[in-house]
């Protein structure tokens, strides 16, 4: 059960850290203020890609504003999450779930070399044999691009000051490989970017991606970013 969780929690993590990914079914009148030709959404994300991959680092918070967390299987649910990613050292998360109605914590850090879990319901930190390491298969910059991709019917809602906000939709099918069980309809996408640098600072994701989610679910992720390279520090194992 333990490799369960730890499969679980550090796929939707890291989905949460790399997305870094998400957005609002609301309709919006665009504000446009630009001094030059305006850019294509299109354009934009291609942009964020490209900067996103050459940030040094950066932090970020996944959250629940409607309904109570992301159900990941029959017990556990996940409410939030905080971490950091740091290029070339690794990654550190903390994630708040239920075990059941029961509230429990688990943490992951992987560093160059190394995977660690501490577990949510002994929460004692265990080393992760490699041949068991999902993240392998889940390079964040391979997901952040790959949900970028799948965003379609793109509507550019403000270019003003510093802030570039898009619109979308994308299909939960498209993150099968994080949530359980998606659903065969489509959810709303909103994705803020600062306007001079292209990297994301907030995305908002409305709508059920698993078949368990209630209709008007809604995520969110906010980002920082930082030119400053973060020293991911493996766990005491006791």
């Amino acid at each position: 059960m333990k490799s369960t969780y730890t499969y679980i929690i550090l796929s939707l993590c890291i989905l949460t850290a790399t997305f870094s990914t998400s957005c609002s079914s609301s309709k919006e009148t665009p504000v446009i203020d630009t001094p030059t030709s305006v850019i294509s959404p299109s354009n934009i994300l291609a942009k964020s890609r490209e900067a996103m991959s050459s940030a040094k680092s950066y932090q970020f918070e996944l959250s629940h504003r409607i309904g109570k967390g992301s159900q990941i299987d029959q017990s556990l649910t996940l409410v939030s999450a905080t971490g950091s990613v740091s290029r070339g050292k690794g990654i550190s998360l903390e994630s708040q779930l239920l075990f059941g109605n029961i509230p429990v914590s688990a943490g992951v850090i992987k560093t160059k070399n190394s995977l660690y879990l501490r577990d949510p319901l002994s929460q004692k930190w265990q080393l992760i044999p490699e041949d068991a390491n999902p993240l392998k298969f889940l390079d964040p910059d391979t997901i952040l691009a790959s949900i970028i991709d799948n965003l379609y019917e793109l509507n550019l809602l403000v270019s003003k000051g510093k802030v570039f906000k898009i619109s979308g939709h994308i299909s939960p099918h498209s993150l099968g490989d994080i949530f359980q069980d998606t659903v065969n309809e489509e959810a709303n996408v909103t994705i803020w970017f600062n306007r001079e640098s292209f990297v994301i600072t907030r995305v908002e994701l409305e709508g059920k991606i698993s078949a368990v989610d209630p209709g008007d679910i809604l995520r969110l992720i906010e980002i920082t970013t930082s030119d400053k390279v973060l020293e991911i520090v493996a766990p005491e194992i006791k």
